[in-house]
């Protein structure tokens, strides 16, 4: 699997374990709303470049494969401590919009 798609697939699983980590903590309904919207959009993300190509010799693309490594680390650090749940959903967002930039690199099949 390229770096590329490797670094989608992990935040997807991530997020979609988390979930109950969240509800654990005690999230409310609409922070855990936000949490299924950014689910879904790495989700949507993960299958745009499993359906498509990304280019990992692309300097961008590479710059944010880094980027979402970092972004990565930040979400597992922050789940490890869920002391304020609206402070780690704002991280998720991040890393998912990353997500959405990468895929927004695909060259279509």
């Amino acid at each position: 699997m390229n770096p590329s798609l490797g670094a989608l697939e992990k935040q997807y699983f991530f997020l979609t374990q988390s979930l109950s980590d969240l509800m654990d903590k005690g999230a409310t309904p609409v922070e855990l709303d936000a949490m299924r919207k950014s689910i879904v959009q790495s989700r949507t993300n993960y299958w745009k470049a499993i359906n498509n190509v990304l280019h990992d010799d692309d300097p961008d693309v590479a710059s944010l494969v880094s980027q979402m490594s970092t972004a990565q680390l930040n979400l597992e650090a922050g789940l490890k401590n869920l002391g304020n749940v609206a402070k780690v959903l704002d991280v998720i967002t991040k890393a998912v919009d990353i997500g959405s930039q990468l895929t927004a690199k695909v060259v279509a099949l």
